[in-house]
């Protein structure tokens, strides 16, 4: 079966694209075992980082300096062969890209204990509360590198939908108010400042995962990800869950508005026609 071609415009409003087979290289043979037995490491860690950006890996359990460099390798691979695709198959968005970190996701999604507003198995739509995208929209692509099993997903309603139903229940809400006082914080540090609609959607975010009538009721598709698979989405719009699944690849973008063939449906501009 042939791969589609990304669209942006079906990405930026929120659609998920599904590739059968993996359009980049992925771990094999001896890497492949070898990122299979890593495990993450340290307080609350779920997953283990790489940063593009310092060439950096962190969030394992340490064994060795040829261990961490091996993992590095690998992990950098993937963040490359990533890259490189993703500007061949979406040109319009080359001048405006940036690698964010790219992660190995060694856990069983099903059996994983988190927090509440921690738990990717609830429906939601992503922001970072470290990593402020400041009117930039977020791309991520995963990649199922298990041996046999399939990872389970879910998609809900796309982000336009979600601020029609429920921004002004989130502005009356207490949802998030920490992230509130976290903003405060960071402007008068003057570090990592996040612009108005970041803020709203990490409170988005708290305030999708706690309600109970979405998460029961709300509309959702099931997606099964095949073993060498590849599915991509806009996940600040793509509202979703990650259900089931171990050993799973993913790398985060930042794309530039600019850049964007629908900029109208960027969070940012929602927030302010809304």
């Amino acid at each position: 079966m042939a791969n589609p071609t990304p669209q942006p415009e079906s990405l930026e409003s929120g659609e998920l694209l599904f590739l059968p087979q993996a359009p980049f290289a992925l771990p094999t043979g001896d890497d492949h075992a070898f990122l299979l037995e890593q495990q993450p490491g340290g307080l609350r860690r779920k997953h283990i980082c790489y940063d593009p950006t310092r060439d950096e890996v962190t969030g394992f359990v340490w064994q060795s300096w040829e261990q961490a460099e091996r993992l590095r390798r690998i992990l950098a691979e993937f963040s490359q062969a990533v890259t490189c695709w993703l500007k061949d198959s979406l040109p319009r968005y080359q001048r405006g890209i940036t690698p964010d970190l790219a992660t190995f996701r060694p856990e069983e999604a099903a059996t994983r204990r988190a927090r509440p507003h921690a738990r990717n198995d609830l429906l939601h739509v992503d922001a970072f509360p470290g990593r402020p995208a400041r009117g930039r929209r977020i791309l991520r692509v995963f990649a199922n590198i298990h041996p046999s099993e399939v990872r389970v997903w879910a998609t809900s309603e796309p982000l336009s939908r979600l601020l029609h139903r429920y921004a002004d229940r989130v502005r009356q809400s207490s949802a998030g108010w920490f992230h509130e006082w976290g903003a405060r914080l960071t402007r008068l540090l003057r570090v990592n400042r996040p612009c108005p609609s970041d803020v709203f959607m990490l409170r988005l975010h708290d305030y999708l995962k706690s309600d109970f009538d979405f998460q029961q009721r709300g509309s959702r598709r099931l997606w099964r990800f095949p073993p060498g698979s590849v599915w991509l989405a806009m996940t600040d719009a793509c509202s979703h869950a990650d259900l089931r699944g171990q050993f799973a690849l993913e790398h985060s973008f930042f794309i530039s508005p600019e850049v964007l063939a629908c900029p109208e449906l960027a969070p940012a501009h929602l927030l302010r026609a809304g």
